[in-house]
């Protein structure tokens, strides 16, 4: 096909919208708009130049969001501002800059990339200030930026991982599985994140794994896998109180009661998996939920949450929960009671 087979409009058109997408050299954009055409074949200089026109057209229509990078070949891109968006698409966008302001410990090119990127979708109004958030970019400790590029090239790629994991509570090894990543997923809580997908290992089940907990990360880069349509999110989260999924988990209702002075905490909502509240003669609010549990019949997620209520929040049941619940007060009362441990400056050499 000739440039002149492609009409000029259309040409400007399809360029713009590739450039919005991504960072492109004019032999990329040459081989996308007439893809039987040979490197260096006859007609391809006549291409070249075509396209090499219609990118000074684009910077003289755009002067403000076109952009040539440096670097040989150069590459160009158009800045993508989206004014018409809802206000809530906005503002989902702009949550999901914040998520990846939060978890940005290392790896700051593509942290920066990606919330410059997110950015740019904001009215110009409030461009500045979101800037101006991130201006600490990477500053924060954590494991997390040793990880999320080899986690991330594994899901994106459709390759294993391997890695090494201590499970909290274990035998205390390291212990080396491979996972086939389905999703990665942000704890609602902490923002932490996880690797949930099918461990072949071991379990040769769907797993979940704390990114910053993995160690030794490898990308199996020669084989590659497909996340089934049998896995539903949607239902794999159902129950879950942070990230643990409950599909083939065992699962427990918990009845809990909240004082009058923590009323307004639940009545406000925020807590999908709780019931319909009843509130109580005195102000008190009776609710339940249900969760998953560990191998030991505990729902380890639910139990911190309910742990920050203090003294304003009650298990009523069922009784193994409520003993737990009662024995982790006692300890937390005895210890702080207890005088407290003086080791020596500094911690332990």
């Amino acid at each position: 096909m000739a440039p002149e087979d492609l009409a000029k409009a259309e040409r400007l058109f399809r360029i713009a919208r590739m450039l919005r997408e991504g960072h492109l050299s004019v032999r990329d954009l040459a081989l996308r708009l007439f893809p039987t055409a040979s490197v260096g074949g006859e007609g391809w200089p006549a291409i070249e130049r075509a396209v090499q026109r219609d990118l000074l057209d684009l910077e003289r229509l755009e002067p403000q969001d076109f952009e040539r990078l440096p670097g040989r070949p150069p590459r160009y891109t158009i800045r993508t501002h989206r004014t018409t968006l809802h206000p809530v698409e906005v503002l989902a966008l702009h949550a999901a800059a914040r998520l990846t302001y939060h978890r940005a410990p290392g790896h700051r090119v593509h942290h920066h990339a990606a919330l410059t990127r997110l950015t740019t979708w904001l009215p110009e109004r409030v461009q500045p200030v979101v800037a101006r958030s991130f201006s600490d970019l990477g500053r924060r400790r954590s494991r997390e930026d040793l990880n999320l590029e080899h986690a991330a090239t594994a899901w994106l790629g459709g390759h294993p991982l391997r890695f090494e994991y201590q499970k909290p509570g274990g035998s205390g090894r390291w212990r080396t599985n491979i996972i086939e990543p389905y999703l990665i997923e942000a704890h609602p809580s902490n923002l932490d994140l996880y690797v949930i997908g099918r461990e072949t290992t071991y379990h040769h089940d769907v797993r979940t794994f704390k990114l910053s907990r993995m160690r030794a990360l490898y990308v199996l880069r020669d084989t590659t896998y497909r996340i089934p349509e049998s896995f539903d999110p949607g239902e794999f989260f159902h129950a879950a109180w942070g990230v643990i999924g409950s599909p083939g988990r065992q699962t427990v209702t918990l009845h809990l009661r909240f004082s009058a002075d923590a009323a307004y905490r639940i009545l406000e909502g925020g807590y999908a998996h709780l019931s319909e509240p009843v509130i109580n003669p005195d102000g008190s609010i009776d609710t339940s939920l249900e969760a998953p549990v560990d191998e030991r019949g505990f729902p380890r997620e639910v139990l911190p949450w309910l742990m920050s209520f203090g003294a304003r929040a009650e298990v009523l049941g069922p009784p193994a929960l409520r003993a737990h619940w009662q024995a982790e007060l006692r300890a937390a009362l005895a210890r702080a009671e207890a005088e407290p441990t003086h080791f020596p400056e500094g911690g332990v050499a």
